[in-house]
């Protein structure tokens, strides 16, 4: 993500940021639901 960086558009710690909220509000949340494909794998008759 250093293309972010250039030109002081973004700061680090503001990527940081981003990036924490995502994986705490979004990504955690997802891995704790079945993905679609795992139904089709262990419960599709």
């Amino acid at each position: 993500h250093d293309f972010l960086l250039k030109g002081d558009v973004f700061t680090q710690d503001v990527i940081d940021t981003w990036i924490s909220y995502k994986r705490e509000n979004e990504i955690n949340e997802l891995r704790l639901r079945p993905h679609p494909f795992e139904f089709t794998m262990y419960y599709d008759i």
